[in-house]
């Protein structure tokens, strides 16, 4: 087997560059993949998601 190989994945949700929205974008399909098997996990992941955009979003509104 050639390319990529890995145990793990890492994401990086925090900030607004193209990893970051990858990563938050990736981070909500897992958790709707694994909601009806671990509904709390999956909520944690959306929460956690859509906390770094809010974040982003206030530093771009306040312009910090």
């Amino acid at each position: 087997m050639t390319g990529l190989q890995m145990k793990y994945f890492v994401l990086k949700p925090s900030g607004n560059d193209a990893y970051a929205i990858a990563s938050r974008a990736a981070m909500r399909a897992y958790a709707d993949s694994i909601k009806n098997e671990d509904e709390v996990l999956a909520l944690e992941l959306y929460e956690w998601a859509n906390n770094e955009s809010s974040l982003i979003d206030e530093i771009i509104e306040h312009g910090m």
